[in-house]
C-alpha cells in the first residue's frame, strides 16, 4: 500500500520582533516543504527568504528523472542561491541580503526523502520513538563544537550563536549539505527556524511532537499549532517558523 503525506506549516512573528524575516513554502501534493529564514539586521532579510523558498518550491515541482533526488537537491539550492544574488544585484537597497534554506522533498513511490540545507534553520526527524537532528548548523559555535572547542551546551548559549558560517546571498556559493534516506510509514520531519529551536530545546521539541503522534486524533496542523504557541510562551525572541512532514 502507498504511503500517504501530510503537510503543515506555521509561521509567527514572535513577541519582539516588528517584522517577519522567515518564509515557508508548501506543496503537499508532491512532498515538498521549505523553510528560509532571512538574516535579522541585513537589508531585506525578508526578501531574501521569501526569493529563495520561492525559487527553491520552484524548482522542486520541475520533473525529474528517478533516483536524482540527491544531484536535483543540490541545484535547487544553488539556483536558489544565484536567485537571491541577482536580486540583490538589480536592487543596490537590498544588496548584501541574505537567507538560510532547508528544502524538504519526499517521493513515496521511490519511499526515499532528500533534504538540501544551508545556514541553521534545521531539520529534524521522529521515527519510532527516535529523535535526531538531521542538518548540521552552518554556525561559528558549530564549528567551535566539532573542534572539541565548545560543549553543546556552551554553544546553545553562546553570545556569537547566531553567527553563520554561510548562508544563501553570500559572495561565494555556499556547499549545500544533502542528506537521503529512507521514507517509512509513521515518520514525522520538523523543519524550522531557529527562532523555534532557540526558544526550545530538542527534549523540548520531542516531548510535544511525541504528544502528537501519540494522539490518534491530533494532526500535523495542531502540532504546528503546538511548537510556535510553545516557542512564543517561553520569550519568542525572534521569528518562528515551523513545517511538518507525516508519512503514513
Amino acid at each position: 500500500m502507498p504511503l500517504y503525506l501530510t503537510l503543515a506549516g506555521k509561521s509567527d512573528v514572535g513577541r519582539v520582533r516588528r517584522r517577519n524575516e522567515d518564509s515557508f513554502r508548501l506543496a503537499p501534493e508532491l512532498g515538498i516543504a521549505v523553510v528560509a529564514d532571512g538574516m535579522g539586521g541585513h537589508p531585506g532579510g525578508d526578501v531574501a527568504s521569501r526569493i529563495a523558498a520561492e525559487r527553491a518550491l520552484e524548482r522542486l515541482r520541475e520533473p525529474r528523472a528517478p533516483g536524482s533526488m540527491e544531484r536535483a537537491m543540490s541545484d535547487v539550492v544553488l539556483s536558489a542561491h544565484a536567485a537571491v544574488r541577482d536580486r540583490g544585484a538589480s536592487e543596490p537597497a537590498l544588496s548584501g541580503m541574505g537567507t538560510t534554506l532547508t528544502a524538504f522533498l519526499a517521493d513515496v513511490v521511490e519511499e526515499a526523502w532528500c533534504i538540501g540545507h544551508v545556514g541553521d534553520s534545521r531539520a529534524y526527524l521522529l521515527r519510532g520513538g527516535a529523535f535526531c537532528q538531521l542538518t548540521r548548523d552552518d554556525t561559528w559555535v558549530q564549528r567551535k563544537v566539532d573542534a572539541d572547542e565548545l560543549t553543546p551546551a556552551q554553544a546553545r548559549h553562546h553570545p556569537f550563536g547566531h553567527i553563520l558560517t554561510q548562508c544563501l546571498g553570500s559572495d561565494a556559493p555556499p556547499v549545500v549539505q544533502v542528506l537521503t534516506g529512507s521514507l517509512e510509514a509513521g515518520d514525522l520531519f520538523l523543519l524550522c527556524s531557529d527562532g523555534l529551536v532557540g526558544m526550545l530545546d530538542d527534549e523540548m521539541l520531542y516531548e510535544i511532537l511525541l504528544a502528537h503522534t501519540r494522539d490518534p486524533a491530533a494532526d500535523v496542523e495542531s502540532a504546528a499549532r503546538s511548537l510556535v504557541t510553545s516557542a512564543r510562551e517561553r520569550g519568542g525572541f525572534d521569528n518562528i517558523t515551523v513545517a511538518l512532514v507525516a508519512a503514513s
